[in-house]
Formats: C-alpha cells, sequence, structure tokens
C-alpha cells in the first residue's frame, strides 16, 4: 500500500516574531523517519508530503492509497482541518478525524460548551477577547490563563495561574498581546491529572479502545529547601520545554513531574475516567485516535482538552503508553493506520500482499528529506 505521509516540519519561517514555543506541535525529521520505518517495516511504500501551500498539487502527483495525518497546518484558527478538507475534495482516505472535529477541538471553548452540553464534566470558563472584558463573577481564583487555540502547553508557564483580578489581567494581556489570539480564563483545578490515550472507532458494534491511564505525577524538589511556602504554593502545570527536558526551574527553585502508567488509581476511578473519555471521543466526533487530559476536583475528573492529532513521535506519551499495552513503536504507528483502513472498507491484508512485492526495493532508496 502506497501510503502519503503527511506532516509539517519545524522551520525558522515559522519562528519569525514569534514566541519559541510556536513550533510546539511541529515535527522534526527524526519524528518523520521514525513513522516512515513503521510504515516500512510492514511493506508499505512511503511518499512524504508536507502540508505547505503546494499540498493540494503535491497530493495529486503521490497519489496515495492513503494519508497519514499528523499535519498541524499552516496557520488559523482551523488550521489542523487543512489537510482532511483537501483529501476530502480529492477524494484521498486519511487517517484521524475530519474538519469539523479537528477544528472543535482547536477552539478550547467550543469544545466545552459541547462537553458541558452532554453533562460531560469540564472546569467553569471564560473567553477573553481583551484584558478589560468584565470577569464572569461565577468564576473562582486561582484561575489559569490559557490559549484559545493552541495545545502542547503554549503559553504556559507558572505565571499562567493568577490568583486575584490585577494578575488575571496581567497575564490576559500578554497571552493577547503575544500570541494574537483569544486567551481562555478558566478554574485552576489543583488535583490529580491523568492522560488518555484512546484508538479505535465506533464502528461495527465495537468501542474505541482506551489504553491504560497514565497519571502525571508532580513532585516539588524538597533537596533544594528544606522549607519554603513559596515553593509550597506553585501551581503544578506541564509548560512547553524545547529541549523535552522533565525538569521545571522556576527562578531558583524547582519542581519536577513525571509520569506512571497504569495510573495507580482504584478501579472505579478507572472505570469512570475511561468512559467520561469515550464520552468525549463521541461527543466531539473524533476518528481513529486521540490524546485527552483531565484533573481531579474533589474526585471528580474534569476534562481539560483533546488533541486528535497528538505528538507521537518516539518517547512520547501516546506511544509509551500504546507501549504498556503491548504495542511497540512499529506496531503502535501500523495500529492507527489499520483503524483507519478498516473505517473505510479497504482491505488490508490485500494490500499488504500487494505491497510486500515493493518492501525490499524501498528500503534500499536513499530517503530525501
Amino acid at each position: 500500500m502506497k501510503v502519503g505521509l503527511v506532516f509539517n516540519y519545524v522551520n525558522e519561517e515559522r519562528l519569525k516574531g514569534k514566541p519559541v514555543d510556536a513550533i510546539a506541535e511541529l515535527d522534526t525529521v527524526e519524528t518523520t523517519v521514525a513513522e516512515q520505518k513503521a510504515f516500512e517495516s510492514r511493506g508499505h511504500e512511503v511518499v512524504l508530503i508536507e502540508a505547505d501551500v503546494n499540498f493540494s498539487e503535491n497530493l495529486k502527483k503521490a497519489k496515495p492509497d492513503i494519508v497519514f495525518n499528523v499535519s498541524e497546518g499552516l496557520g488559523g484558527e482551523s488550521r489542523e482541518s487543512y489537510v482532511p478538507n483537501i483529501c476530502e475534495t480529492l477524494g484521498v482516505p486519511y487517517t484521524g478525524s475530519g474538519p469539523l472535529a479537528l477544528s472543535i477541538a482547536l477552539d478550547k471553548a467550543k469544545t466545552k460548551e459541547i462537553l458541558s452540553y452532554y453533562g460531560i464534566p469540564t472546569a467553569k470558563w471564560q473567553v477573553f477577547k481583551s484584558k478589560d472584558d468584565r470577569i464572569d463573577p461565577s468564576l473562582r481564583f486561582p484561575l489559569i490563563v490559557k490559549l484559545l487555540h493552541e495545545g502542547s502547553s503554549m503559553g504556559l508557564d507558572e505565571s499562567s495561574v493568577v490568583e486575584n483580578e490585577k494578575e488575571l489581567r496581567k497575564r490576559v494581556d500578554r497571552a493577547i498581546s503575544t500570541y494574537k489570539e483569544p486567551a481562555l480564563v478558566e478554574e485552576f483545578l489543583d488535583g490529580r491529572e491523568f492522560t488518555i490515550a484512546i484508538i479505535g472507532n465506533y464502528l461495527n458494534g465495537k468501542e474505541p479502545m482506551v489504553f491504560p491511564i497514565r497519571e502525571t505525577v508532580h513532585e516539588k524538589e524538597k533537596s533544594i529547601v528544606l522549607f519554603d511556602p513559596d515553593l509550597e504554593s506553585i501551581p503544578l502545570i506541564a509548560k512547553f520545554n524545547p529541549k523535552e527536558e522533565v525538569d521545571k526551574y522556576l527562578d531558583d527553585k524547582r519542581y519536577t513531574f513525571h509520569s506512571e502508567c497504569p495510573a495507580k488509581i482504584t478501579k472505579d476511578m478507572e472505570k469512570e475516567i475511561k468512559m467520561i473519555a469515550l464520552e468525549v471521543f463521541k461527543a466531539i466526533g473524533v476518528k481513529d485516535w486521540c490524546r485527552m487530559e483531565m484533573r481531579c476536583r474533589d474526585g471528580v475528573p474534569h476534562v481539560l482538552e483533546l488533541n486528535p492529532i497528538a505528538g507521537i513521535a518516539p518517547g512520547y506519551w501516546f506511544p509509551n503508553t500504546a507501549e504498556v499495552a503491548g504495542y511497540d513503536y512499529n506496531a503502535f504507528i501500523n495500529l492507527i493506520l489499520d483503524t483507519a483502513l478498516e473505517r473505510y472498507g479497504m482491505n488490508k491484508k490485500e494490500s499488504k500482499k500487494n505491497s510486500t512485492k515493493l518492501a525490499s526495493k524501498i528500503s534500499e532508496k536513499k530517503r530525501k528529506f
């Protein structure tokens, strides 16, 4: 089978006049190579197609049987729908969610509106288009200020959690002026945090598969100071780090976080988290795969956000979670592909048989990036 691997690379142009975390969701050559090798390990032919302004023409020339879409798009509040829209226009099958679900998921407020409609727990929120917007009196401090249309912890640091109106307006102003988009303000949930990975579809009477739940465990580093009340008040959040380090430095203080999978939770909590995750998957209209985050308040899991095009580079949490479930990296990547093939009713066995003839030839080719 001919797989069109569609991506957006990290490049200097994307950083001009922007903060460093503007590249947080883009791919590296190393990631694309790992994905390509995974497909080739199953005998698939792979053609690389960057989702740039020439994508439509390049897709026509490449003529893949299916597109494996990990593209984040070029810009705008619905940028992730760029590739699916073109694929649907040209009649090319593709992995993952469609334009509507991707656009909704990239708008945190719209996502929360839908979740609230279905009675799915999520923190109270308000969208700010200006620092001078009137504050919803029902919101309770502390609050956290996020970007409305971004993921991968873009725009987040320890100052994102605010304790009063003065701090709130200052942080909102910074978010809007720096990233040129509205800010989402929501109540900060200072509870246990979980990541949930899902692959599958509601198809032929089956439910999507929820992988083992992963917990983000935040630890305040006690080796630096014996006691410091300021350290005790540091909000524990994950923020973008271009070096992918787990150590988070805050001035002369430090806290660390790690993840545990499977999470150390009760069977009842596990059942509740998985049930909520599947409800979100269905409510937003997600297809094939997704990762989402939840935090607890008073023991109740609340949905923070979902990412239908999550990071899947080797070593990232999604593939690591799949490994806990028994899938090595190659099997994990191909599981996503196979899930989409099943949804389209495409014959995997026949495709594999035909593509096996190309396997030895493909492996000898010099890859060009």
